[in-house]
């Protein structure tokens, strides 16, 4: 049986608990700077919200890269369906995949082809669109091919 000095530790152990809980939540709304407006309560979801907001309101997401222009989704449902994730993780990892790299090179050449001066220049560009059209084509025959065997 836990005699008195047990259970004054113990009731001591869940104060200091208890106190470092109320002090860090009260820490925090001092960093946030949220005292007056009430800090979120809840899950750590409402701690990232109020996090993002401060970040809004000392201007931390103006003047960022692409800032309202609209998202060029085009690559990426020019991918198939199965593969879209696997490719999305590719990128971030600095890897393209061929089929992708074709359609930027395609696009490239076009703008090329448009500006381009002589009748050599046209005629070199146009093959080597047509040759990029063909490998396009091929990879992306492969991979429609290959969703049908995984489903």
């Amino acid at each position: 049986m836990p005699d008195d000095d047990d259970l004054k530790a113990a009731d001591g152990a869940a104060f200091r608990k208890e106190w470092q809980k109320d002090a860090t939540r009260a820490e925090y709304k001092e960093y946030l700077g949220m005292r007056d407006r009430g800090m979120p309560e809840g899950s750590g979801v409402d701690i990232v919200e109020a996090k993002i907001r401060r970040a809004m309101a000392e201007g931390q997401f103006d003047n960022l890269e692409g800032q309202g222009k609209k998202l060029d989704l085009k690559g990426y449902f020019d991918a198939p369906e199965h593969l879209r994730v696997g490719y999305h993780f590719l990128r971030n990892a600095g890897f393209v995949p061929e089929e992708v790299r074709l359609s930027k090179e395609i696009e490239v050449l076009k703008e090329r082809l448009a500006s381009a001066k002589t009748e050599q220049d046209k005629r070199e560009i146009r093959q080597k669109i047509a040759k990029a059209s063909m490998d396009y084509g091929f990879y992306m025959d492969y991979n429609r091919k290959f969703a049908k065997k995984l489903f």
